[in-house]
């Protein structure tokens, strides 16, 4: 079986480079003063006097591009206590557009490889985010164990989709108990752990980087009619629809909307994965499918988000709610099998939870919202004071540099925090 060759990229140097001012990047085609661009790179390429930080090693499945921003931020904070952040994944999302400011290697699924690779980098610690379904973390934590890596596993400390499959609790524990830490997405994730790993467990509220959101100086009324929405409210969806077997429930916003009659509130549906047989259950009278938006800034899609008055995300609502949150928007969802992002709603106060499959609790209450406009407003500002509170880029950095400084202190005890 022939195996893909690994790629290596790096991005303009930072302020605090590994490199001196007189040393030269091995990729030498990275300007500081240019845009950030992609160039062959290799860290055993650089003589390990030249390393003075320590490297913190995220092993990962395929990288969202709303990861990205997220993991800019961990690079730039921790070195400021002396650590790199990188990457090894078997891919980077084709349709990320935001720059990398900080060094990825793609590496296709190979153990062997994984072994050259993570022993290249030469990692103070790994932290595992993989699936257990991804082959490659069963020989990987071994491995690991066998070569005295400490690593940490970040993790929802169970599947959140079928929380009551015994096999799946079994698995899950089994990769906790190798494990030197855990990082858990929020504390909820708690009631999946065991007790005897409490003390070794750290939480970091799941997030995005809401400091790497564009201003939107545009009007409700200029945004409206630039992408040609002509509704007078807007109610928008926001995920990837195909994604685990529909499990977002945009079907129910679909067949809502058909039969709405309704003139002045219209649907615009934002993501991949709308099946044929939806698309053509759509009421064009009242719904918008723009698909995927994707560009550098995420401007649109911040637009689109500043121009809506209700999001409504009927299943497996994920980081679309931070999203939502962000610019205030209140978000609608039914009760279900969610991932641990649905603690940040509190229902109430700035969303909606209706019972499952109840599509007509789910037509009234967004009706009620959406009618309502002293309520609406009360829980947009909610929305958003909780959501800065609860769910910060930094918070989620404090949650990783605990873990990080755990894991220091073990290798190295009495080491400063």
């Amino acid at each position: 079986m022939s195996v893909e060759p690994i790629k290596r990229y790096t991005l303009v140097p930072f302020v605090n480079s590994p490199f001196s001012a007189s040393d030269s990047s091995p990729a030498g085609n990275v300007s500081s003063s240019g845009p950030a661009v992609l160039a062959p790179y290799d860290v055993s390429e650089i003589p390990i006097e030249k390393r003075r930080l320590e490297n913190v090693l995220l092993v990962s499945n395929e990288v969202m591009h709303y990861r990205v921003p997220v993991y800019n931020y961990f690079n730039k904070r921790f070195r400021e206590y002396g650590f790199e952040f990188s990457v090894i994944t078997n891919r980077l999302q084709k349709q990320n557009q935001r720059p990398l400011e900080f060094r990825l290697r793609e590496v296709p699924f190979d153990f062997l490889a994984y072994k050259r690779a993570i022993t290249a980098e030469q990692p103070a610690m790994v932290i595992l985010f993989l699936h257990l379904k991804d082959w490659i973390v069963w020989p990987l934590i071994h491995w690991m164990k066998l070569r005295r890596i400490p690593f940490a596993f970040w993790t929802k400390g169970g599947n959140w989709d079928v929380k009551d499959s015994k096999l799946r609790y079994q698995m899950f524990n089994y990769v906790h108990g190798m494990s030197d830490a855990l990082i858990l997405y929020a504390d909820a994730c708690r009631n999946f752990i065991k007790p005897r790993f409490h003390g070794k467990t750290f939480v970091a509220n799941n997030t995005i980087n809401f400091n790497d959101f564009p201003a939107v100086h545009e009007s409700e009324a200029e945004i409206k009619h630039e992408f040609g929405i002509p509704f007078q409210k807007t109610v928008i969806f926001m995920g990837r629809m195909g994604a685990g077997n529909g499990r977002k429930r945009v079907d129910h916003l679909i067949e809502m909307f058909r039969i709405l009659d309704r003139q002045d509130i219209g649907l615009v549906l934002v993501g991949s994965g709308l099946s044929e047989e939806l698309k053509a259950r759509m009421n064009p009278r009242n719904t918008v499918y723009l698909g995927e938006v994707h560009d550098p800034q995420d401007r649109q899609i911040s637009k689109l988000c500043k121009m809506a008055d209700v999001c409504v995300i009927p299943g497996h609502v994920g980081l679309g709610l931070n999203q939502a949150f962000f610019w205030g928007l209140p978000v609608i969802t039914e009760e279900g099998d969610h991932p641990p992002e649905i603690v940040y709603l509190k229902p109430g106060r700035n969303g909606v939870v209706v019972p499952p499959n109840d599509t007509a609790s789910l037509r009234a209450q967004l009706l009620h919202l959406l009618d309502n406009d002293q309520l609406r407003s009360e829980f947009s500002r909610h929305a958003r004071e909780d959501i800065l509170r609860d769910a910060s880029i930094e918070g989620m950095f404090v949650g990783f540099k605990s873990c990080v400084d755990f894991l220091t202190a073990r290798r190295n005890p009495g080491a400063a925090s």
